[in-house]
């Protein structure tokens, strides 16, 4: 990830903070229809995912710029969704409705460069994610 991806990735970030439950339920509606089996992994009352999903989310953008800090977010998390039970195909769905989510919440603000940078930062946290699960195991 270029520092400049970064900069757009918190600039991004920071503009959707304060709508961020509805970001939240936005992506969720969009990742079970994605992942329908995924459904089974969360609680029926979705408003603390909603938080915890914002709240992870942050935790990665602002260590963007601090290596260890953000490998060890993210393979901590990669070991935790690993003991749920979360799959491989589970990763791409989510991927997939950040970026539908994304696309959406910014409309015609959502040019390439965004959305690339954004699909950079879920390519590099889905690989050492699913990395993680597998040490776990």
């Amino acid at each position: 990830m270029t520092p400049k991806q970064a900069d757009l990735i918190r600039h991004s970030f920071d503009a959707i903070w304060p709508v961020r439950r509805k970001v939240a339920e936005l992506f969720y509606r969009r990742f079970f229809e994605l992942a329908p089996d995924a459904q089974r992994l969360f609680p029926s009352d979705m408003e603390r995912q909603h938080l915890k999903l914002m709240d992870m989310i942050a935790a990665i953008v602002g260590a963007l710029d601090e290596h260890e800090l953000f490998q060890s977010i993210i393979r901590h998390t990669g070991r935790q969704h690993a003991d749920l039970g979360v799959k491989r195909s589970h990763f791409d769905a989510f991927g997939d409705a950040l970026i539908w989510c994304l696309e959406h919440q910014f409309g015609a603000a959502f040019p390439p460069e965004l959305r690339e940078a954004w699909i950079t930062l879920y390519d590099a946290v889905r690989t050492e994610m699913i990395r993680s699960g597998k040490h776990a195991a």
